[in-house]
C-alpha cells in the first residue's frame, strides 16, 4: 500500500540536501560514528557468542567482518561509510534521491546507494546480516517498517538503531525562542508520518514494539550516548537553523527580524555555554539492539 506522506518526506529532504554537508553533516557524522562503533562491538561479541548485554561491552578487540550490511535512511551515507570498515558490502537505502545524489559524490569502494522505500525493500528474504539506522526510522510506520526489516534480516542477524528521545533543555530553549521569533508566521508544514518519539515514549514501548515484530532478543536504553561540543551558541543555532522547515521559516523573516532572532537565541543559550564560549550538547537518544 502506498504511503502518501512519502512524497512530503522527499520534498523535505530535497530542501535539506543542498545544505546538508556544509551545515549539518559534521554534527550528524558524530552520531553515526558513535553508532557504528557500538555496532562493531556488538557484531564482535555476537560472533564470539558473548552478546549478553550490548550496553556493557569492551571497547577494544578485533571485529569479524559481516557480509552484507544495510543502512536504513542513509541520507548522504554517513553511517554506511562507517559500517564499511567492518562489513564486506554495505547498501545505503533512502527515499530521497536528492540526499543520495549528495552521498554518491563521496564514493567508497564497498558502499552502494539505493533509492527505495524502507517499507518495501528490493531485497530477498533473509539476505542481510546487519542493519543499522541512525535516525533513519524516525518518519517510518513503526510496525510496517520492522516487519520489512525482519523479513530481509537473516536468522541471528542484528538490527541496531538510534532515534531521538525526549528533547534536551538546550534544544527546548532554542525551540521556544525560535517559535517566539516567528510570531504569527509558522515553519512550512511537511505532511510527514508521525515521528517515533511522538508515540514511543520509553524503553518499554521500544521493547514491546520490537518483540511484537518478531525479534527474539531485544535490548533498549535511553541515555545521552553522544556529546557534541559546538564552538559557540551561534554554531549550535546555525546547526538547528540549517534543517529545512526552520531554515525556510527563518529566511522568510526580514533582516531585522533575523538579527533579533539570532540575538535572542545567543542570550537564551548563554547559560549552556562554558567559560570559553563553547556549548556542550548532550541530547537524549534511544538505542535498540535486536536479534532476529
Amino acid at each position: 500500500m502506498p504511503i502518501p506522506e512519502l512524497d512530503s518526506l522527499r520534498a523535505l529532504y530535497a530542501q535539506t540536501a543542498p545544505h546538508y554537508h556544509p551545515d549539518i553533516a559534521s554534527v550528524m557524522d558524530i552520531f553515526a560514528r558513535s553508532l557504528a562503533a557500538w555496532m562493531a562491538r556488538c557484531v564482535r561479541e555476537q560472533a564470539q557468542g558473548s552478546l549478553h548485554d550490548p550496553f556493557d561491552l569492551p571497547q577494544r578487540g578485533a571485529c569479524p567482518s559481516a557480509r552484507l550490511g544495510l543502512d536504513i535512511g542513509t541520507g548522504t551515507g554517513l553511517l554506511a561509510r562507517h559500517l564499511a570498515g567492518f562489513t564486506q558490502r554495505v547498501i545505503g537505502v533512502d527515499i530521497s534521491a536528492a540526499m543520495l545524489a549528495v552521498g554518491q559524490r563521496q564514493r567508497h569502494r564497498n558502499v552502494a546507494f539505493w533509492q527505495a522505500d524502507l517499507h518495501r525493500l528490493p531485497l530477498a528474504r533473509a539476505s542481510v546480516d546487519l542493519i543499522g539506522a541512525s535516525f533513519g526510522l524516525n518518519h517510518s510506520l513503526p510496525r510496517r517498517a520492522l516487519r520489512e526489516l525482519i523479513r530481509v534480516l537473516r536468522p541471528n542477524g542484528l538490527l541496531l538503531c538510534q532515534e531521538w528521545s525526549v528533547l534536551d533543555t538546550a534544544s527546548q530553549t532554542f525551540e521556544s525562542v525560535f517559535e517566539a521569533a516567528l510570531g504569527d508566521q509558522s515553519a512550512p508544514a511537511f505532511d510527514l508520518p508521525e515521528p517515533w518519539q511522538a508515540h514511543l515514549q520509553d524503553v518499554e514501548d521500544y521493547y514491546a514494539l520490537f518483540k511484537a515484530a518478531g525479534f527474539s532478543l531485544v535490548w533498549a536504553r535511553e541515555a545521552a550516548f553522544v556529546r557534541v561540543r559546538f564552538p559557540s551558541a551561534q554554531a549550535f543555532s546555525a546547526y538547528k537553523l540549517a534543517w529545512a522547515p526552520r531554515r525556510l521559516a527563518f529566511e522568510a523573516l526580514s533582516e531585522a527580524e533575523q538579527r533579533a532572532c539570532l540575538e535572542a537565541l545567543q542570550t537564551a543559550l548563554a547559560p549552556y555555554c562554558a567559560a570559553d564560549g563553547s556549548l556542550l550538547w548532550q541530547p537524549r537518544l534511544m538505542r535498540v539492539c535486536a536479534i532476529r
